[in-house]
Parts: structure tokens; C-alpha cells; sequence
């Protein structure tokens, strides 16, 4: 068996409360899938490797090996497979035994259990996994042992975090539920990944993984299924059309695309802030409905400070959506729909996209893209909520402000003026900025910019 170390705490009650005393010292392990309990040798544990041992199914062997790939993409751990023998022996080790009534897994150690991973044969309970279900989320949480996690209810863990939501590890459907009276979430209520918290202690153990995913990514989800694409490739569709997932992501300019969605989407990208795409797809933690998870997917926390992490722009769809951005460059897209854009720190570019939409750029030097006249037309008209002369851009480049006349024509700002006729003519009157582009002396789109008196050419990009 490989050394084990002792975890040193990071300072964060949340991330504590799910750390172990102890880890592997080395971040290269091994697994395997035993074929004869005799392999374990005598004066096992609890007697799992003679109590009616078993060997997981091609099912439960994939499970597994899905999984380990999920931790090693969120922490730099890597898991090579090997045949177990009687002299050979993995460090985590995957088998079936009638002697835990559901399952268990041992804590990393230097005895010959440690590492050891036991679900019940005969139950039944574990034969099928599937993302979203209770087998699935038991594979999660007791791999999660094995490599040095713990119970938050018996670690410290605050309250208000303790459930599945957001960690793996918790014994609690939702917030507040018991801990001795078993799960209660609807069957296809349960955390298809690690939670925010189970990424955060893993990497405080193992480090942080930047590799995943680390260039330009664009992560979307199905309306009808729930399954995620990572640049168009499918990652399996779970149970019952819910979303319950954390992600991590290594680095690049990266995409939440929810452009195929009509509901009202509420979407938020700073690190552990959740988005919600619709109360279908919403994992219900009580399986009567009364308690529901947070939201669909929530954004892994930093590592260290390290924005790599950080998801920096969202594509809404044809509903009424809420946008929130992060401290990166944000490109928000609202879609159609009336929409809300908040752009929170950074030099940020928000297009509402058809329909009234409000718009805030928050902190930094942002840019307020409008495409078409349809973006904001008279009975629809956007509103900037927060637009600072000097700093802020408008940008209308790639509105032809001549539609008379071929091509894409730029327009000519006449200030406070009012129109004269002349096509292409952009106004800024009564805190609203207008553009006539067919020259009928009539404002075509309107684009109101409440608390500004003035604006200047050095304002707009035409």
C-alpha cells in the first residue's frame, strides 16, 4: 500500500467539513476489480471477502472507472488498472459482499484494507447505475472515501451546505433532512457529479486539474434529456430529464450555450452560484416536490484564487432570462425574450438580444452590443441601467444605419439634435439614443439610458 499523510485544513468551515484525517501521499494510484475474495488474504475487515463476495458487473465496472476519470479531471490524481492476484493488489479495490447492507469503503490507510470499496451483491440495489440515480451517487460518495472525503455531519460542516447539493458526502437529501432516516429524493433526484465542495477538498488534498477542458469550451444541455455536450460531444444522458451537477473547467474563453431553451433561464457564472434552466429539469430533493436542489448546475469554487476555472460567457434562450457574469471579460447574450444582464466585475460585453431588456454592466469599462434595429425597437426599447460617459461603449457597428442604400452603412451622431430627414441620423434626446435609418424623421430603435444627460461620439462605436 502507497504512504498516506495527514490533511491539513484549509480554513473554510465548508470545505473542512467534508476532509478526512488523512490522504494518499501520492497522487498515482491503482485500482482493480478482484475476482476471488481469497486475494484480500485472511483476517480481513469485516469478513467482506468471505461473506458472499461477488465481482462487479460490466455495468458497475464502468460506473467505476467513469468515475475515477471524474475525479482525476477535477484534481491531479491519476488511476491505472490492474489484475488483482494473490500477490498483486490495487490500492482501491472494487468488489460485492452481502456484509455491508448497502455499502461502504475504507478510508485511505496503510492496512490491506485501505482504499477498499464494498457494495452490497445481494440487495440488489447497485446492479444498474445510471447518472441521476441512487447507485450512481453511491459509487460517487464512496469512491470519495476511499481517496480521503468524510461525512459533513460528522465533520463540521455548517448546516446551511450540508446535503447532496453540495457534496457527495452528505447523508442529507436537502438541508435541514435526517441523517439516519435514509434518502428521500425523487429516483432521479441525485447528484450526477462531485458538488462544489467534494472539487474543493479534493483539490486542497490532491491539487487542482487545469488540463480539463482547458481550452475554448462550450458546455450545453439538452431541454428534453438533461444531458450536457462539451463541445458537441455527448457525456450521457441521465435518468428522468434532471440536471444536478457541478463543473469544473481548466481554463480558456469558455460558454454556457442555453440558445435551445425556452423557459426563463436563470443563469449565474461566479464560482459557486448556481444557474437553473428550467423547474422540470430541477432535481427534486423530496420526492413529493416540497424541497428541490438549489438550481441545475453550479460553477465549481476557486482554487487558490486561480480564475482559470471561471466560465466567462452564457447564450441565453427565447424566454424572459436572468444573466449574471463574474469578475472575467463576460460575453452575455440574452437571446430573445425579455431579458436581464448583469455583468459584475470585469470589461464586460452584454447583447440583450430581442425584446425590453435591462441591462447592467456592473464594474469595468463595458460594452452594450445591439446587432439589429429589432434589438430595441420603439415598443421594446432596452434600458441601460447603469452606463457610466467615458468608460462605456454603446456599439452599434453592425446595425446598417442605411437600409436605403447597399451595404452596411455607419451612423452619423447628431447629438441632441433632432432628425432632419436625413438617413442614418443617431440622437440622444430625454436619455434616449435614436437612430432613423430610413429617413422618415421617426426613431427606428430606441435605446433608453436612464441618469446620463449627455453622450458623446467618443461614447459610441459606430
Amino acid at each position: 500500500m502507497p504512504a498516506i499523510t495527514s490533511n491539513s485544513l484549509t480554513g473554510n468551515a465548508y470545505i473542512d467539513g467534508v476532509l478526512g484525517n488523512y490522504k494518499w501521499a501520492t497522487n498515482g494510484l491503482t485500482y482493480s476489480f478482484p475476482t476471488d475474495g481469497s486475494y484480500y488474504g485472511g483476517s480481513y475487515g469485516a469478513d467482506e471477502n468471505i461473506t458472499n463476495f461477488g465481482v462487479l458487473n460490466p455495468a458497475q465496472q464502468a460506473t467505476a472507472r467513469n468515475i475515477l476519470k471524474m475525479f482525476s479531471s477535477v484534481a491531479n490524481l491519476s488511476f491505472a488498472k490492474i489484475d488483482e492476484t494473490a500477490t498483486q493488489h490495487a490500492d482501491l479495490r472494487f468488489a460485492l459482499s452481502d456484509k455491508p447492507g448497502t455499502a461502504w469503503a475504507y478510508l485511505p490507510s496503510t492496512a490491506a484494507e485501505g482504499g477498499d470499496i464494498w457494495f452490497s451483491g445481494s440487495s440488489g440495489y447497485y446492479t444498474s447505475p445510471v447518472k441521476g440515480g441512487y447507485a450512481y451517487e453511491v459509487f460517487l460518495h464512496e469512491i470519495g472515501h476511499a481517496l480521503g472525503l468524510e461525512h459533513p455531519h460528522e465533520s463540521g460542516m455548517p448546516a446551511d451546505r450540508d446535503s447532496m447539493e453540495y457534496t457527495v458526502m452528505s447523508y442529507r437529501s436537502y438541508v435541514g433532512a435526517s441523517t439516519t432516516s435514509g434518502f428521500v429524493n425523487e429516483s432521479w433526484g441525485y447528484a450526477q457529479s462531485l458538488m462544489m465542495y467534494d472539487m474543493a477538498a479534493l483539490q486542497h488534498m490532491y491539487g487542482a486539474n487545469y488540463t480539463t477542458n482547458s481550452g475554448n469550451t462550450t458546455y450545453k444541455w439538452n431541454p428534453t434529456t438533461g444531458e450536457m455536450m462539451v463541445n458537441g460531444v455527448g457525456q450521457g444522458a441521465p435518468g428522468g430529464n434532471k440536471i444536478l451537477l457541478t463543473v469544473w473547467d481548466g481554463g480558456g474563453s469558455d460558454t454556457y450555450d442555453f440558445s435551445n431553451y425556452t423557459s426563463n433561464l436563470k443563469v449565474d457564472l461566479r464560482p459557486g452560484q448556481w444557474t437553473t434552466t428550467s423547474a422540470a429539469q430541477l432535481a427534486k430533493l423530496h420526492y413529493d416536490g416540497s424541497k428541490v436542489a438549489a438550481g441545475n448546475i453550479a460553477n465549481a469554487l476557486l482554487y487558490k484564487g486561480d480564475v482559470r476555472s471561471l466560465i466567462e460567457n452564457a447564450i441565453g434562450g427565447s424566454g424572459s432570462d436572468s444573466l449574471t457574469g463574474n469578475d472575467a471579460a463576460n460575453s452575455l447574450i440574452g437571446g430573445g425574450g425579455t431579458d436581464t444582464l448583469y455583468g459584475w466585475g470585469g470589461n464586460d460585453t452584454l447583447d440583450g438580444g430581442t425584446g425590453a431588456d435591462a441591462l447592467f454592466g456592473g464594474s469595468g469599462a463595458d460594452v452594450f452590443n445591439f446587432n439589429s434595429v429589432g434589438d430595441a425597437l420603439p415598443g421594446a426599447q432596452d434600458t441601460i441601467q447603469d452606463f457610466v460617459p467615458g468608460s462605456d461603449h454603446i456599439d452599434l457597428r453592425t446595425i446598417d444605419a442605411n437600409t436605403m442604400a447597399a451595404g452596411d452603412q455607419a451612423f452619423s451622431f447628431i447629438s441632441a439634435e433632432s432628425f432632419t430627414g436625413q438617413v442614418g441620423q443617431l440622437n440622444f434626446t430625454n436619455n434616449v439614443l435614436s437612430g432613423d435609418v430610413n429617413g422618415d424623421k421617426v426613431g427606428d430603435f430606441r435605446i433608453h439610458v436612464p441618469g446620463v444627460s449627455m453622450l458623446a461620439l467618443m461614447d459610441l462605436y459606430l
